[in-house]
């Protein structure tokens, strides 16, 4: 009964302060913390493209514009897959190779109906604002929570006021303290449940599609006529 007891105690100390040593959350903070300049990147460089292509069609430089933004969004989403991978550690199947499609006009039609690239396209600009999102959660809360540790070493020179709770004594720096800790602990969490569920989400996005493949006509064939005798 003691040993059931003592395996459960270290089952729960696990779990609480589990994520504090673990190298994955941290790699789930970086990535989250850089969603948010990328995202911004994302957002920026494809409704600039876009807006480009759509306005210069008419003097049919546009055209190959949109094919190179359609380019970059499966670009752009083979990256992202891989830093979700490698970060994140989720596991996405890579794109199986196809073969290379001929002409202008068909690599635009196979960028269109490859739904990889709509997926890629939409994923990344969702990016930004989980990004902001993120961003503003996570440096709140992990700010709030070294601010609150270091109260016993910083009442003296600049007391906390909540406006219901000016701390200005060593035992209330404690208690607050201690809710640092908590909210340290908390916020550890948060990072990982915020990249469970974004890495879940990529796995759905950023997943190869089975595109349609699109060949060169075969060459016409010649007719056989008879040999004159």
């Amino acid at each position: 009964m003691t040993q059931t007891a003592d395996a459960a105690d270290r089952d729960f100390l696990e779990v609480l302060f589990g994520p504090a040593t673990q190298a994955q959350t941290y790699l789930n903070l970086l990535y989250l913390l850089l969603t948010f300049p990328l995202g911004m990147a994302y957002f920026i460089f494809f409704t600039t493209g876009f807006s480009l292509g759509v306005g210069l069609l008419v003097i049919i430089i546009g055209f190959p514009i949109l094919i190179l933004m359609l380019a970059a969004c499966q670009v752009l989403g083979i990256f992202e897959r891989s830093l979700v991978r490698t970060m994140l550690c989720v596991e996405i199947p890579a794109a199986p190779q196809r073969p290379p499609v001929p002409g202008l006009w068909l690599k635009f039609k196979a960028l269109l109906d490859d739904s990889f690239t709509w997926r890629s396209f939409a994923y990344m600009m969702l990016e930004f604002p989980f990004g902001i999102a993120s961003f503003c959660v996570l440096v709140t809360t992990l700010s709030l929570s070294v601010a609150l540790i270091l109260m016993p070493l910083t009442y003296n020179i600049a007391p906390a006021d909540f406006g219901f709770w000016r701390v200005d004594s060593k035992n209330e720096a404690a208690v607050w303290c201690f809710v640092g800790i908590i909210l340290l602990i908390g916020s550890l969490h948060l990072i990982n449940a915020m990249a469970l569920i974004w890495g879940r989400f990529a796995r759905v996005m950023l997943s190869p599609s089975a595109a349609p493949v699109y060949y060169a006509p075969p060459p016409a064939s010649v007719p056989a006529y008879p040999q004159p005798k």
